[in-house]
């Protein structure tokens, strides 16, 4: 899948990484993709949840890179 635009995180955690997510989806329409790079280790914790709270999809993780690799499919409306 290719994604429809990327995030580069950074270091960046929890809150601070929950809300660089919802503005760069804020950016997509309904359906396309963002990829998340994200070195904080709890990354894996946090966008799944994040993910489920706000409907959007986490369609692809992988955690053996660093940093991290999330793949975010944005909700239908």
């Amino acid at each position: 899948m290719v994604p429809d635009a990327t995030l580069d995180a950074g270091e960046a955690g929890c809150g601070e990484l929950v809300m660089l997510v919802a503005r760069a989806v804020r950016t997509l329409a309904p359906g396309q993709l963002l990829e998340v790079a994200a070195y904080d280790l709890a990354a894996g914790l946090d966008l799944p949840a994040w993910c489920r709270s706000t409907g959007h999809r986490l369609v692809h993780v992988d955690a053996t890179t660093n940093p991290q690799r999330f793949l975010i499919r944005k909700r239908s409306v």
